[in-house]
This record gives structure tokens, sequence and C-alpha cells, in this order.
């Protein structure tokens, strides 16, 4: 197959740890599908990655047009989570798309309508807060993240409820940072691995650092359990990871409709391709389970 893996980011050149972290990304991916014997292309600013076929964009616009444009068999996306929705229709009107629909990708990208639909669900979730709450047991605590926002970028923690009109307040849980990846295709939930992700705290502050992958915990269980429902609720597809928070429950914290950072380490330690198991989730023939072996931490520091 001819397939087309997309990373906005190192496509447009966009600096900092976020293109460094999608060119880790997409590396991994393209590299996984050539394992597989299939022909990859991807977009990008310039640096090639050693693997597939490199095509150059000199302009904003020219990541649209190869999605529109470029014969495939089937694409893959990782985009910021607000330009998703969009960049996805784009290539659904012009190949497969392996990764979740435009509509799915549109609900997980608005923290605010994504945690309403889990909290409906039954999935546990940082309940969002209104209003101040009386102090009468002590402070409490809360986290102003961006409605439309990726993983720790502008996310505060804070004793007040105060927030602009882009913004939502949850209430803060004490606990172990996970998240879970995952593949859904046409036959059923595939668990890839529970990671813990190296959160740094500053002031007010939270950053992600890295993760570590797998992280095996006793309580995996209960996290599988919410993430399947939670990618049920959503109609998730394809790959996908949440984050949770680890404490009385798993509260899921944001849900990413599309590959995350951890398949940087997934890809290590794991023994069938992740290339060949997004094809199946698509076409068919998933396995019922994945073989891991090892561990692999990685830091943001450790790609530059």
């Amino acid at each position: 197959m001819r397939i087309l893996v997309a990373e906005y980011a190192s496509a447009l050149g966009l600096g900092g740890t976020c293109e460094l972290e999608g060119r880790a990304m997409l590396a991994a991916l393209v590299r996984s599908f050539v394992n597989c014997g299939h022909e990859v292309v991807y977009p990008t600013s310039g640096p090639m990655i050693g693997a597939g076929r490199g095509y150059i964009v000199d302009r904003p616009e020219e990541f649209e047009e190869i999605l529109e444009a470029v014969k495939v068999d089937a694409g893959l996306l990782i985009a910021p989570d607000g330009l998703q929705p969009r960049l996805l229709k784009i290539m659904e009107n012009n190949t497969v798309n392996l990764g979740s629909s435009p509509d799915t990708a549109r609900i997980c990208a608005d923290k605010l309508r994504c945690t309403s639909v889990l909290s409906a669900a039954g999935v546990p979730v940082a309940e969002i807060v209104a209003f101040p709450e009386p102090c009468d047991k002590g402070c409490h605590r809360y986290v102003v993240k961006p409605r439309m926002g990726c993983g720790s970028e502008g996310v505060r923690i804070t004793s007040f409820v105060q927030a602009g009109s882009t913004q939502i307040v949850t209430r803060y849980y004490e606990g172990l940072h996970l998240s879970a990846s995952f593949i859904v295709g046409k036959e059923g939930f595939l668990p890839l691995t529970v990671n813990r992700q190296l959160i740094e705290f500053e002031g007010e502050s939270m950053s992600y650092q890295g993760s570590q992958v797998p992280y095996n915990t006793p309580r995996a269980t209960e996290i599988w359990e919410a993430a399947k429902k939670a990618a049920r609720a959503l109609g998730l597809r394809g790959y996908a990871g949440i984050d949770f928070v680890l404490g009385d429950l798993p509260r899921a914290v944001d849900v990413n409709a599309r590959p995350t950072t951890s398949i940087i380490g997934i890809t290590r330690v794991m023994r069938e391709e992740i290339g060949e198991l997004m094809l199946a989730a698509r076409f068919g023939g998933m396995p019922k389970k994945v073989r891991v072996d090892g561990e692999y931490t990685f830091k943001k520091a450790d790609l530059l």
C-alpha cells in the first residue's frame, strides 16, 4: 500500500519542542509502515527522516494541498486539535482515513464538550467547576486550562475559579499522571500500553517532559475499563490516547483522537509494528493483544 503520514508541526517547521516531538512521532510511524513493506510519503519543511519519501512544504497552504491531492491508499494525520477536524475532512475526500472521524476529533478538541460526553457515559472525570465554592473545609484547588489546546500548554493550578472566555476550570485531583494508548478497530478495542507521564510542576504551572513506556500498575484493569468506555462514548477510531490522573479513580483529563508522543516509546518496546496494527484496525485482522518487552523512558530534551 501507499500511505501518507502527515504531521503538521514538522511539515510547517513550527520550531521548538512541538516540532521536535512531531518529527519523532513522524519518524516512528513512517519507519513502522516501511518495515511492513509499505510505500510511505510525508510532508516536511526540509529535514528527512531516513525512511519513506518526503514532500517539501514551502508554504503553509501546501500541507492542505498534499492532503487533498497526493495519490495514496490510506492516510494518517497528526495536527493540533483545533485544526484536526477540518484537515481530516480534506484528507477523507482524497483517501481512507486511518484515524478518528472529523466529528469525533471536533468533540475531543473541545475539552468542555468532551468532558460532558465522558461524564454522561459514566467515565470518571475531573469535573467542570463553574462557580467559586465555599471554603468551609479548607481551600479548594482547581486546574485552569484552554478549552481548545494540546497537552499541558497553558495549564495552571490555582485556588481561584478564574478563567477567560477561552478557558475552562476543573477540580484538581492528586494522583499519578498516566496515559493509556490503544487502538480501536472494526474488530474491537486493543490496549497497547499504560504510560507514566513525566510532569514538571513549577509554581502554578505544569508541563509535560516525557514518558515512561509502559508503566506497570496493579490498577491497569480500572484504567482500561475507563478508556474502553470513553472510546465507545466518543466514537474513537484508530490509534488514540487518553490522559488520566490516577487517584481514588482513574479520572480522564484529556483525550487525543490522534497519535501521541507515547508512540516514541511504544515502537521501542512493542513487538508488533504500530503501522500494521493501524491498517488492521481499518481493514481487518487486528489481534486481540500485543506483546511488550521491557521499558523505555524518553524526555523532551532527548529529542534535541
